[in-house]
């Protein structure tokens, strides 16, 4: 099966869960990939000057089931550099959001916590 996750909210534990359970969905033989849209591209910025904690995200970054944040909105928290940081690439082809039309035309399902 495919699966989307969607990261939409600044919310460090809910961030953690949907990492954890997309890095578990892989693990188990399942195509995933992870979005952050909304307010969660924000917490790249405590992610990656370390007051944040979050291991999940390199390892789903390892398995290569990131697939982008949402430029516009990562844009809009001053996150961008902290994303490139992270090596999480930016996407806008939505007026500078994420088209998320892609993944369900290629079978992907949603999760959103």
């Amino acid at each position: 099966m495919k699966y989307l996750f969607l990261a939409t909210e600044d919310n460090a534990m809910q961030l953690m869960h949907i990492l954890l359970n997309a890095i578990h969905f892989c693990e188990n033989g399942h195509e995933v990939r992870v979005v952050f849209e909304c307010a969660s591209p924000k917490l790249f910025l405590s992610i990656a000057d370390g007051s944040v904690k979050m291991p999940h995200l390199s390892r789903a970054l390892e398995l290569g089931i990131v697939d982008h944040a949402c430029k516009a909105c990562t844009a809009t928290f001053n996150a961008t550099e902290a994303a490139e940081k992270l090596g999480i690439r930016l996407k806008g082809e939505l007026h500078g959001h994420s088209n998320l039309l892609t993944f369900v035309d290629s079978g992907y399902s949603l999760f959103r916590f």
